[in-house]
């Protein structure tokens, strides 16, 4: 337990807080005596998913913070939110997603998917880096997954497009950029006192194949009994958060709150390396960020 006066608080932002895991990550952290911002798709979803925590465990330290995170511009709101509402942040925990089983272009003309999953946390981890810098040491945690390991090749510039749209293929694939995404991400800003992670949590019984319809959609509704609850599966992204014997470790997968060796893909560095300047280009290239914001 945490026992710390407001202004001592460690301060996270878990994205995607709402439901699922992400919801259970944020009600767990807020137990331990932290202060956490809810980042939700909008500010009713939020109030009501710090509400729901609040109910269970009262004087909790919640926030909302809200932004649609398929729109980078949003995402830029997202990190001004969080400046306003913190002069510190101890860690952020990189968990929205979802499945959508069309293809669909957001708002900026990356695939839904890809915005989401992956290139949002891309762009407010480099926005908010200053800040966990600064408040060093400081920990990104990014939900990863087992099916990550499905994807044998990478077209990184059919992705970003959805030129070549299969939903769970698209899915498993955000899931290994975001693999990619943590090793280089940790070897940049080694020394810095910032560490980053990815955690597994498993199969989990969750709302994140809300837009899912035909087979797929029926075959989760079968096995959603037999899926993890939320509340176990968020024990790894909480446990890379917070325990101090993970305090320095840095570029690592973990499955079950142990290490755990991802797919071969995922740690090629000359992909990693790839996948890096990709996603700086496709977003300075539409003006969405800098090249100074994202070095």
């Amino acid at each position: 337990m945490i026992n710390m006066s407001h202004e001592q608080k460690l301060v996270f932002l878990v994205t995607g807080a709402t439901s699922g895991v992400g919801h259970a990550i944020a009600a767990q952290l807020a137990s331990r005596g932290a202060r956490v911002l809810l980042g939700a798709r909008s500010a009713d979803s939020g109030q009501a998913a710090a509400s729901a925590i609040r109910s269970r465990t009262p004087r909790t330290d919640l926030e909302v913070v809200a932004a649609d995170l398929s729109d980078m511009t949003q995402v830029r709101s997202l990190a001004d939110q969080v400046r306003q509402h913190t002069t510190r942040l101890d860690g952020l925990v990189l968990n929205a997603a979802e499945v959508r089983t069309r293809r669909e272009l957001s708002p900026d003309g990356f695939e839904t998917n890809f915005a989401t999953n992956y290139l949002s946390g891309f762009l407010l981890t480099h926005l908010l880096l200053p800040l966990l810098t600064t408040s060093a040491p400081a920990r990104v945690v990014a939900l990863s997954s087992s099916s990550h390991a499905h994807i044998k090749h990478l077209d990184l510039d059919a992705l970003s497009a959805g030129t070549d749209f299969n939903h769970m293929r698209t899915y498993s694939t955000t899931k290994l950029l975001t693999v990619l995404f943590v090793s280089e991400f940790a070897r940049r800003v080694h020394g810095t006192g910032v560490t980053a992670n990815a955690a597994d949590p498993g199969f989990v019984r969750t709302n994140l194949g809300r837009h899912t319809t035909g087979l797929f959609g029926l075959f989760l509704r079968i096995m959603r009994p037999f899926q993890t609850s939320p509340v176990k599966a968020a024990g790894t992204p909480v446990y890379l958060a917070t325990a101090p014997e993970v305090a320095t470790t840095t570029g690592g997968y973990f499955v079950h709150s142990r290490p755990a060796m991802p797919s071969p893909l995922s740690q090629d560095p000359a992909i990693a390396r790839k996948l890096w300047d990709l996603s700086g280009d496709l977003l300075t290239q539409r003006d969405l960020a800098s090249r100074e914001e994202l070095t």
